[in-house]
């Protein structure tokens, strides 16, 4: 199998209290895929501020937003052309997403979550995907990567 990464590429601002997509995978034609890690980190400064909350979300597409197209790159496995595609830095959120799972950091923090063999969140349907969507109750940036499997 070979594995794949989408990062922000850099800080992305999050605004107070505004629900922001900073990351999406979305799958190929006939190409499932499944999260196995996932790592986002902020650069906030105030040692008592509020969590951030970070959302991992399916998304149709139906409403894909407007983002930033991410050159998806092979992280392991053998080398070939990955068959999704990936986004970053969404200006307007994507539509029709329904929360898989929910976390709250620290802004002063980061967190990795490598998901448990078997229990991955997967993606089956073709052009449909994952999205991170973070709302901080501070501005602050996030820094991040999905790192996905397909096949």
């Amino acid at each position: 199998m070979t594995t794949y990464t989408v990062d922000t590429n850099g800080d992305i601002a999050l605004s107070a209290a505004t629900a922001k997509t900073v990351l999406s995978y979305i799958a190929g034609s006939n190409a499932p895929f499944k999260i196995i890690e996932l790592e986002i980190g902020f650069d906030g400064t105030s040692p008592t501020a509020e969590a951030v909350t970070v959302e991992l979300c399916k998304s149709t597409e139906a409403g894909a937003g407007t983002a930033t197209s991410h050159t998806v790159q092979t992280a392991g496995g053998t080398p070939r052309t990955a068959q999704g595609t990936g986004k970053r830095n969404f200006t307007a959120e994507p539509t029709v997403l329904t929360v898989i799972k929910r976390w709250l950091v620290h802004p002063q923090t980061g967190r990795t979550w490598q998901f448990p063999l078997g229990r991955e969140p997967q993606q089956t349907t073709s052009g449909q995907a994952y999205v991170v969507r973070c709302t901080a109750p501070a501005a602050c940036n996030v820094q991040g990567y999905v790192e996905v499997e397909e096949g």
